[in-house]
């Protein structure tokens, strides 16, 4: 197909051109949550030619050179500008092909750097074409631009943000995904692989021996750790022979990198509008004095205040303190707005044990309650009848309550989820996490209080059944109330206080 543009077109100054040029990096192409839908007008074609037997056809489209990447997507690349793109440039008219080509030609007289390789996305508005670009420099291992501008989108995770040997860390993190996303050209080094085992091995002793540490959730366990190690250490002895790693293996180490660099943390995305894996090295200041070394440390100094009013204090007393013991925890999942998958395993896998325990316990809850219902004179107490109906009432809604946890904890598996709801709605978040406990703790106090009250209100009772009831109905209650005026002022403590 020609793609020579009419006479007409004309060719604006390289000023006009380069202000259609918008700064971006490697995670805003969005590779793997983008969907191409397929062009249905074309149709479908399932005839075979006789005796058919060609190799697969080349996806090149003029000086562009179709190339696939190991995931199966394709992407092109122009040797003569050392450009890539993820377009689909075959459906390009030949006048919006052709600006596209006047854009690189003027980044590349500005940029005036040979050696550096270049990502251009059109982006299509109704004032024509604009151009998402960057540039690549693999000696330094570092992306950049030909512009100066403000980059608190790309470093906006971190609150103080201003050295450069921090932003460095963010800028090669965002060069290795380069390298993931577009590993064609790339000559992976054998010093690269060695100082990537390196970094690999430190980090799984770190997080065998402090569990807290962030190095222990570079990946969701040691084992998968040290499987990355075993196949670097395979690349390593290949490289060291003087062989070169396909592209599949390039775009491994360059994930692996983009791994140690981004953790397996995220930024809630009402804080930050990007959404990425998280950034391990400059998340946690990697380098600076105020390093984070263990994941419950806050360094940003930030404060979530709670809402302390008075209905709430005194709910929180009336369900046992139950709903600000669980906040406690959930808070801790969301430290300097970071929140990590590792942390929320651990939580649900801790919850749904508990679980278990409350739903078996409520089912027990359920039984005593019957039979106290069952005792003559006891069980036909107004009261009494009332409480245990009661209990054994908020016994099945505890096991329901069990059931809406659980499966709202597989949703927080997703770290688009948990963000968003333990940055916005952490308090949701508790209050489903404290139910089952609330439920079986009350269904027990009901059901203890619904026999003391039959105790009391049979008629004739005895010394020998009236004190040891009075007694019981002490220690119980005096323990209920000491659990809650504990947590009530621990709840009120940090009501006013910071997270940390």
């Amino acid at each position: 197909m020609s793609t020579t543009p009419s006479s007409t077109h004309t060719i604006p100054a390289d000023a006009d051109l380069l202000k259609r040029g918008i700064p971006s990096w490697p995670s805003e192409l969005q590779r793997y949550l983008q969907a191409v839908m397929l062009d249905s007008a074309l149709g479908a074609d399932y005839s075979i030619k006789c005796k058919q037997v060609d190799d697969f056809e080349g996806q090149n489209y003029g000086i562009w050179e179709g190339i696939v990447h190991p995931s199966g997507v394709l992407y092109y690349f122009d040797a003569s500008t050392k450009t890539y793109t993820g377009s689909d440039i075959k459906k390009y008219t030949s006048n919006r092909l052709k600006d596209l080509q006047n854009w690189i030609g003027a980044a590349r007289r500005r940029l005036q750097e040979d050696a550096w390789y270049m990502v251009v996305e059109p982006v299509t508005t109704e004032d024509g074409d604009y151009y998402e670009y960057y540039c690549v420099v693999p000696d330094a291992h570092i992306i950049t631009w030909f512009e100066e501008f403000n980059a608190d989108l790309l470093f906006q995770e971190c609150t103080f943000a201003r050295e450069w040997n921090h932003k460095r860390l963010e800028l090669e993190a965002q060069f290795w995904k380069h390298i993931d996303f577009f590993p064609r050209h790339y000559s992976m080094q054998p010093s690269d692989a060695t100082e990537l085992r390196a970094h690999l091995e430190w980090f799984l002793a770190e997080g065998l021996i402090l569990e807290q540490s962030t190095a222990a959730s570079l990946f969701w366990s040691t084992d998968q750790t040290e499987k990355v190690i075993a196949r670097l250490i395979s690349f390593e002895n290949l490289l060291n022979s003087n062989l070169s790693l396909k592209e599949q293996g390039v775009a491994f180490c360059g994930r692996i990198w983009n791994i140690l660099r981004e953790l397996q943390d995220q930024r809630s995305k009402n804080l930050h509008s990007i959404c990425r894996e998280g950034h391990h090295q400059f998340l946690n200041y990697y380098g600076l004095p105020e390093a984070r070394l263990m994941r419950t440390h806050s360094i940003e100094g930030s404060e979530r205040k709670r809402d302390v009013r008075f209905l709430s204090l005194l709910a929180t007393a009336a369900m046992f303190g139950v709903p600000a013991l669980v906040l406690e925890h959930v808070e801790k999942l969301h430290v300097d707005g970071i929140v990590n998958l590792l942390d929320i395993r651990k939580f649900l896998d801790h919850f749904n044990d508990d679980n278990i325990k409350h739903s078996t316990l409520a089912g027990v809850i359920m039984a005593v309650d019957a039979s106290i219902l069952a005792i003559p004179d006891v069980g036909s107490q107004t009261i009494t009848r009332a409480l245990c109906s009661l209990s054994l009432i908020l016994s099945v809604h505890c096991i329901f309550a069990g059931v809406v946890a659980q499966h709202f904890g597989q949703k927080m598996k997703s770290l688009d989820f948990a963000s968003y709801y333990l940055h916005d709605h952490f308090k949701k978040v508790a209050i489903i996490y404290s139910a089952p406990s609330l439920l079986r703790t009350t269904s027990v106090a009901l059901s203890i209080l619904g026999f003391l009250a039959g105790i009391f209100t049979i008629p004739d009772r005895s010394l020998l059944t009236t004190i040891p009831c009075t007694i019981a109905i002490v220690v119980v209650g005096g323990f209920l109330t000491w659990s809650s005026v504990a947590i009530f002022r621990q709840h009120l403590k940090h009501g006013v206080g910071a997270v940390h």
